[in-house]
């Protein structure tokens, strides 16, 4: 058997991992023990299976490319391995947005058919699902982000006792339904109505990983002046003799009345880099706040819909073990992976 190649190792590796089917991974352990130099009669032993059947996997992967077990004798890999692993490189740099189009490139390229459902089956199997790409800011910076966790590691692992660490943003709960998704019965469409006013809350809050405690203060509107009265408020709560605050660069978190007030305050700023909401952990608070609010409800006042966000953090005790459960600093990194779409 001709040796493989990284990439045709690879494919048939990540193969390997995926398949459930135990006959189709003693296929799999064959053809890859086969390819590091040891013997059918070996790899029967290892494998506690008969020689028979060891040489029928070489024999037919080697004539036809099967890596497969169908025992209906019926859906298996057109493709050999070879064209199978140039299929997935290509595949891993070309997003399509139908399932007939990656037909037509196969018959073109390989000169075999497939229809929209085998194709489908065969990229489920090789580890593809039908998703949209995550759209980023043009300007985010995966360097300056890796710089930011290396930074935010150094500062938490040498805090002193006495020092406290927490991150902050401001949140502006719109009066507006909105729709998440959830499970409804096929052929049943459920509506949400809709609120005609645009009318908002403004909160600015603290999150402290350690023990998860929250600090949140409602105001008319976020500025300056806002952000200057929060900070004297987390002063005022707090017995730690430094308070290290991580936010985001926006306007009232930067300005000269702000590095006026910090001259004498306990307070040390620490700014996220530019388009990162991914770093700063009080984001998925907001996230349990909207999903416990506004998410699929209607309200026909806005008194109302006040008073529920209002009540969520009153009682954000009730949801302590689902706020750490959730909300930690094992941040996403972001790599840029530029989609290429083939219509």
């Amino acid at each position: 058997m001709k040796k493989f190649t990284q990439e045709q190792r690879a494919v048939l590796t990540v193969q390997l991992k995926r398949s459930r089917d135990v006959h189709e991974r003693n296929r799999l352990c064959v053809i890859l023990a086969r390819d590091q130099g040891h013997s059918p009669e070996v790899i029967a032993d290892i494998l506690h299976l008969s020689r028979e059947s060891v040489f029928l996997y070489l024999r037919e992967y080697e004539n036809k490319g099967k890596t497969q077990h169908d025992p209906k004798n019926g859906r298996q890999c057109k493709l050999p391995a070879e064209e199978l692993a140039l299929l997935l490189t290509h595949l891993a740099k070309t997003t399509y947005i139908k399932a007939s189009l990656i037909c037509a490139y196969i018959q073109k390229t390989f000169g075999k058919t497939y229809s929209s459902k085998g194709l489908i089956h065969l990229l489920r199997k090789n580890g593809f699902t039908y998703k949209k790409p995550l759209k980023v800011p043009t300007r985010l910076s995966p360097e300056k982000q890796e710089a930011f966790i290396q930074i935010y590691q150094a500062l938490k692992a040498a805090l002193p006792a006495e020092e406290e660490v927490y991150f902050m943003d401001a949140v502006h709960p719109e009066y507006q339904s909105q729709a998440a998704f959830g499970w409804i019965k096929k052929g049943v469409r459920k509506t949400l109505q809709t609120t005609a006013k645009q009318e908002r809350l403004h909160f600015i809050g603290a999150l402290r990983l350690n023990g998860m405690n929250v600090t949140t203060r409602e105001y008319l509107t976020v500025g300056q002046e806002e952000v200057i009265d929060f900070f004297k408020n987390l002063e005022a709560a707090s017995t730690a003799s430094i308070i290290h605050v991580i936010l985001d660069n926006a306007r009232s978190n930067k300005n000269k009345a702000l590095q006026l007030y910090l001259k004498d305050s306990k307070i040390r700023l620490h700014y996220l880099p530019p388009y990162s909401p991914n770093l700063n952990p009080i984001e998925r608070l907001w996230k349990v706040m909207r999903e416990n609010t506004t998410y699929n409800t209607y309200y026909e006042q806005f008194e109302s819909f006040a008073e529920s966000v209002r009540g969520f953090f009153r009682n954000l005790m009730l949801f302590k073990d689902v706020l750490t459960s959730r909300i930690n600093d094992n941040f996403q990194k972001i790599t840029l992976n530029p989609v290429q779409f083939s219509r």
